[in-house]
């Protein structure tokens, strides 16, 4: 089954995802065998929260987030089940994982154990968005976004990227976003050795430090280790081991230093084959259960199960994505009456520079509808 890394860790605008690196003959974890689908995402606007998923502590108000009455249908973690790092906003990006000797039985990261199944989530927004990409021969990246809304902040955005083409990993890694109300979000990634990560991502707003996070993941040959860091509010340290090729196990102790009673201790579990992926996480905050298929090879559909134990609350949710070269549908229905779907295409052929997105979302308790358009285009 294609299944594809869910590290992002921040909102970025549909330029960061069409980022184009250099293909190289590596061994991928089993979190990102490196699929081929080729797709471009509407823009976003404004940083989202850190990425505590389930475990983080409420982030505070901030002009320049998305309220939560446009939260998108992809935004899963409303039980607080789950491991820290599993629940971004968006599938932004897709990252390379080092290089493994032959043989190798990686697991990938462990807050990335159910990317098989959210990442068939539609990733709704709303309003209207053109962008534009333009690379230079010296692995620079210049972008231009500019964003409609009437819900959400819009205007220009510009966003400067670096990354090392000539690279097998591309690293060092530098993006760089930032709007003229002075909103930032900046995030670098470097690779101190061949198994090493270590990345560091800031957000500033109203002229303050809003969010500061820092990571650094380690590699070996059948498991993984990391240790995620936010606002000195917590640290969370991940184990995922392959224990064969099919079956992984992991866990996560997540430790706050001002309420320690929030502090987790979580148990992880996928089986995943050819054509399905089944994930588990289970602490004492809830209960996170994934499960993915690939029933035609253009077709696949997934389930979520969350059961928050700490606040009483569960929800479902069923997804699918039909996918072709040129074109990629997804959508969703989960228990609270949110439904939600996006068309990807790209225009002029497989190999064009010029892309477009359209989203609809359906909020039935609330009886609210969110239409979105983008377009993407890339001068290489």
């Amino acid at each position: 089954m294609h299944r594809t890394e869910n590290g992002s860790k921040f909102y970025m605008p549909s330029l960061y995802d069409i980022l184009k690196l250099t293909k190289t003959e590596t061994i991928y974890a089993k979190s990102n065998p490196g699929s081929p689908r080729k797709e471009t995402l509407p823009c976003s606007d404004g940083p989202s929260p850190p990425p505590g998923g389930g475990d983080a502590p409420p982030v505070p108000k901030c002009a320049c987030r998305v309220t939560d009455e446009t939260k998108s249908a992809s935004n899963r973690g409303k039980t607080g089940a789950g491991v820290t790092g599993s629940r971004t906003g968006r599938i932004c990006e897709r990252r390379k994982e080092p290089a493994l000797p032959a043989g190798a039985t990686n697991p990938g990261l462990l807050r990335h154990i159910h990317n098989a199944a959210r990442y068939r989530l539609p990733q709704c927004f709303e309003g209207a968005c053109v962008s534009l990409k333009q690379s230079a021969q010296n692995n620079w990246v210049l972008g231009h976004s500019m964003s409609f809304s009437s819900v959400t902040p819009g205007g220009y955005k510009v966003l400067l990227s670096y990354v090392d083409k000539s690279k097998p990993i591309g690293l060092p890694y530098f993006v760089m976003e930032a709007a003229p109300g002075g909103q930032m979000s900046c995030e670098i990634r470097v690779g101190p050795s061949q198994g090493t990560r270590a990345t560091v991502v800031a957000q500033m707003a109203d002229g303050q430090l809003y969010s500061f996070e820092s990571i650094l993941d380690a590699y070996f040959n059948n498991f993984t280790m990391s240790i995620i860091g936010v606002n000195r509010e917590f640290i969370a340290l991940h184990y995922l081991q392959a224990v064969t090729d099919q079956i992984s196990l992991g866990a996560e102790v997540v430790a706050r230093g001002q309420a320690s009673e929030l502090s987790s201790l979580s148990a992880a579990a996928r089986w995943s084959g050819d054509k399905h992926s089944v994930s588990a996480t289970l602490g004492n905050r809830g209960l996170d259960v994934c499960y993915a298929r690939d029933i035609k090879p253009y077709l696949t559909v997934s389930s979520m199960l969350e059961v928050g134990f700490t606040i009483r609350r569960a929800v479902a949710t069923l997804a699918y994505e039909w996918h072709t070269p040129a074109w990629t549908v997804r959508g969703s229905v989960d228990s609270d009456g949110l439904v939600g779907a996006t068309l990807q295409r790209a225009l002029g052929g497989n190999n064009a520079q010029l892309a477009c997105a359209v989203s609809a979302l359906l909020n039935h308790p609330n009886d609210k509808f969110r239409l979105g358009f983008g377009v993407t285009g890339s001068i290489v």
